[in-house]
């Protein structure tokens, strides 16, 4: 029977044959009906080979004894398809300390699969055909089913312990192995002298294999990031960038179109005289206009305040008050300016501007009185004191630096999750000799 023989009618065969252990003679069932080539036992840990006669002792597989999470025989189904644990192994990479522990899972309609778990990841395993055989082993990357490979490892593996029954010579095993990666999939190539089979691996989460075959004990913990363990499945940097760049295309929209209704009205442009108080050094208080506020496109307001004044080598400021007559609130800003210069070790210098403005949001609309209070600084050596300063308010005008705040925001969510995709991909290539950071 090659797994292809029999009709599957949603469960596997209840009854398993049994064969007795040539060592200890317990029973060993056998779930893959005459397809086993060798058989360890689970009581004694000896490794033999299935004959016409029986089973026929080799060896002792127990340099590593441990008890499969997984029992022998449980039942569980992955994408569709039920599978029994027929076989359990512990493997060792030839010369290096790495070891995995792999379950051999069959289905008679289906033939063999594989659940191999390193370090608490667990990657789920499946013959397949429609790939080319000619890769040759030195092959950097790979496309398949529409995605890039990268060469991960090489190695050949040692058998340390096993459990149940397995379609070929476990210990006599010498093909190398060829993995390539593009999570949440690796391509597995097996060399030997005789034959090249792929292998098509899909990452499982701990969570999925523990759910998919009733597993009470606690899974194995996770270390470091897993061969093929994708970066985020519900918020990948792909999706991250994609959103924030429809949300700034949003934004812009909407800025645009809040622009285009914007009123940019000017209230007043005047230019204002400055007059010292008798006696005394502070200057007098400038009356201003009345000036009417109206509503805007989202009810209340903003207002844009411009100040200039023509000084050098001193400042000038001014306290604006708005005053709504009808409800006696009042809004207040100061505005200042300053512009200095000068040349030190025969280089010219300058600092500060004679303009500068501000922005008052939210004033509801009205009429207000303007009252403006300016100062400037007492006479100093070299200077000369503004006699004049310049007022403009805009009422309703665009606001950009909101614009750019909430864009740089969108922009931060994407370079973080970058930052954390570049740390989660350098941690995945760490343990492989053909990391594409070993420059770093």
């Amino acid at each position: 029977m090659n797994g292809f023989e029999v009709k599957e009618k949603g469960k596997l065969p209840a009854l398993p044959l049994e064969a007795l252990c040539p060592n200890c003679r317990k029973p060993i069932q056998l779930y893959t009906y005459a397809q086993a080539k060798t058989v360890a036992c689970a009581v004694c840990s000896r490794l033999s080979e299935v004959q016409e006669r029986g089973l026929v002792q080799i060896q002792a597989i127990d340099k590593e004894k441990q008890e499969p999470l997984i029992p022998i025989g449980t039942e569980g189904r992955i994408k569709g398809i039920l599978y029994k644990v027929v076989g359990f192994l512990v493997y060792k990479e030839q010369n290096y300390k790495y070891r995995w522990r792999e379950y051999v899972l069959f289905n008679p309609v289906h033939g063999y699969a594989f659940l191999s778990e390193y370090d608490g990841h667990w990657t789920f395993f499946r013959f397949i055909s429609d790939i080319s055989n000619g890769a040759k082993r030195n092959t950097a990357s790979l496309h398949y089913n529409g995605s890039d490979f990268k060469l991960y490892n090489k190695y050949r593996s040692q058998v340390l312990y096993a459990q149940g029954e397995f379609f070929w010579e476990i210990t006599k095993d010498n093909s190398e192995y060829i993995e390539y990666v593009s999570p949440p999939y690796m391509l597995t190539l097996s060399v030997n002298k005789v034959e090249q089979t792929w292998m098509l691996g899909e990452h499982m989460e701990p969570e999925t294999v523990q759910e998919t075959f009733s597993i009470a004990a606690p899974m194995p913990y996770k270390i470091d990031v897993g061969a093929v363990e994708p970066f985020s499945q519900n918020f990948s940097l792909d999706f991250v960038s994609k959103i924030a760049g429809i949300a700034a295309a949003l934004l812009l929209l909407i800025q645009v179109v809040l622009t285009i209704f914007h009123q940019n009205k000017v209230l007043l442009d005047k230019t204002f005289t400055v007059t010292e108080e008798a006696g005394r050094v502070s200057l007098v208080p400038v009356p201003g206009p009345t000036v009417e506020i109206g509503s805007s496109f989202l009810g209340s307001t903003n207002l844009q305040v411009f100040l200039s004044a023509p000084v050098t080598n001193t400042w000038f400021a001014t306290g604006i008050s708005l005053l709504n007559v009808k409800t006696g609130r009042e809004y207040y800003v100061e505005l200042g300016v300053e512009y200095y210069h000068g040349y030190e070790d025969g280089e010219h210098w300058t600092e500060g501007d004679s303009r500068t403005n501000q922005i008052l949001s939210s004033i509801p609309h009205g009429t207000y009185q303007v009252y403006l209070q300016p100062s400037r600084e007492t006479m100093a050596y070299g200077t000369t004191l503004p006699e004049t300063f310049d007022l403009k308010m805009v009422q309703d005008v665009p606001i950009w630096s909101n614009f750019w705040i909430t864009l740089l925001l969108l922009a931060a969510v994407p370079i973080v999750q970058a930052m954390r995709h570049y740390s989660f991909e350098k941690s995945r290539w760490m343990n492989s000799d053909y990391s594409p950071y070993a420059s770093e």
